[in-house]
């Protein structure tokens, strides 16, 4: 899902393809191995060829009754282990993912686990995964490179019921009440590189969530991926905080995402946000990051389908077709402080299902690149707030609700909104820094 035409498809064995670099060809009959060199001047002779078995290094497992505690991986180069693709995977949530719960590092009904300082590499399946419950795990200062799926994964379990008195009930644990607790919450994902994800299972992220709650987001740099960097497959809990990431080269082999990825379409019972049962999460902070949404980017922050409680705000956004967005139901997503550099629009939503209602954009500077795409206050849904925005266009005018900035303003719309020219790229660059703290 998500490829709006056709892109790279992988063929495996058939020697009649062996005619690009790094492809190979194994003649089970003979024993041999055919290999096409990624050079112009062939093999030395030194080359080191890894016959890959084990798909999981280390198992940090205890019980729903004894948790395993204070485990700490540190300072190791962990790499080579095998192609997973094709075991069996589950659906984690509500979102568009199949996933395979397991990796090389696997954390389940554990407690205060710290990988540190570490290098993975050449893994052909996932890099981290944190299964069912997990508290206080700490991922930080790695460099994750050339995985084959995603490089951190993130899913929990929630309860067989199905009413409150449990008369209905499923056989796996993945009803709508998370109270128990057998979540990866707390988790801090912090001063991480990662890169190359996704090599094989195009549907995989630099980091993944599904029933998970409270993740710390902190200041890690991600690039070349072949979807979203990050992907949030539900609204689970929420009180996720997401501050002073890199994230660049993106959706670089599907279609219809963004660096940032979210759906919001399972509605789960927590405490979370106020301490007694709700299905309102609490909300979601996205914070001073810095976004280049390019290759088939459509939103920074793409807030899809029922999204809610998001807080956007002091970003820099450069390249996305669109600012914030809701549909399909989402609602109370706030920008703020933001700014959007060469933008077709700022903000859109698609108006169905109460889609935008309570939304806020105000405080943003958006450069566009046309003389439209700043809708003002016209026609919005109930509750939304638009205001004391910096809007940039070519010629310093604009398009507003089937008029000119000009008349739409000197009618006593959005009064404190300013339209100006474009700025220079300096002064862009100058704004940003300023903002995000260089």
């Amino acid at each position: 899902e998500g490829e709006l035409v056709g892109s790279q498809w992988w063929i495996e064995n058939v020697f009649e393809e062996l005619d690009s670099a790094n492809e190979w060809f194994f003649d089970v009959d003979t024993k041999t191995l055919y290999y096409s060199f990624n050079s112009t001047t062939g093999p030395s002779g030194k080359e080191n060829f890894v016959a890959t078995q084990s798909k999981q290094l280390f198992r940090v497992v205890g019980t729903k009754q004894s948790h395993i505690k204070n485990i700490q991986i540190q300072g190791l180069e962990m790499r080579d282990t095998a192609i997973s693709y094709l075991d069996p995977h589950g659906m984690p949530s509500g979102g568009d993912w199949a996933l395979r719960r397991g990796a090389a590092v696997f954390i389940q009904d554990a407690e205060n686990v710290k990988i540190d300082q570490n290098l993975l590499t050449k893994m052909d399946g996932n890099g981290i995964f944190m299964s069912s419950f997990t508290r206080g795990v700490q991922i930080t200062n790695n460099e994750i490179s050339w995985i084959g799926d995603t490089a951190i994964a993130s899913w929990g379990d929630t309860g067989h019921c199905l009413n409150e008195n449990c008369t209905k009930t499923i056989p796996y644990p993945v009803g709508p009440d998370g109270r128990a607790g057998n979540q990866p919450r707390g988790t801090l994902i912090s001063g991480n590189l990662v890169r190359e994800v996704g090599i094989w299972e195009k549907q995989s992220s630099f980091y993944f969530q599904a029933v998970t709650q409270g993740t710390k987001l902190l200041n890690n740099v991600h690039f070349n991926g072949p979807r979203a960097g990050l992907n949030f497959n539900d609204g689970f809990g929420g009180g996720d905080h997401i501050e002073g990431n890199l994230l660049l080269n993106c959706v670089r082999e599907s279609g219809d995402h963004g660096p940032y990825n979210s759906w919001d379409r399972v509605p789960y019972i927590t405490n979370v946000r106020n301490g007694y049962p709700s299905i309102i999460p609490a909300d979601r902070h996205i914070k001073k990051n810095f976004i280049v949404a390019t290759y088939n980017s459509q939103l920074p922050i793409d807030t899809d389908d029922g999204s809610s409680y998001y807080n956007t705000s002091y970003n820099f956004f450069v390249y996305p077709t669109s600012g914030l967005k809701s549909d399909f139901g989402g609602h109370r997503n706030w920008h703020y402080n933001n700014i959007y550099a060469y933008v077709q629009t700022c903000y859109g939503q698609f108006n169905t299902n109460g889609a935008g209602n309570y939304d806020g954009f105000h405080n943003n500077s958006c450069v566009l690149k046309g003389a439209g795409g700043y809708p003002s206050t016209c026609h919005q849904p109930p509750g939304m707030y638009v205001a004391d925005n910096k809007v940039y266009t070519k010629t310093g005018t604009l398009n507003v609700c089937g008029t000119t900035w000009k008349k739409y303003k000197a009618e006593g719309h959005d009064v404190h909104t300013t339209v100006q020219t474009w700025p220079t790229d300096d002064e862009i660059i100058a704004a940003a820094k300023k903002m995000l703290g260089f």
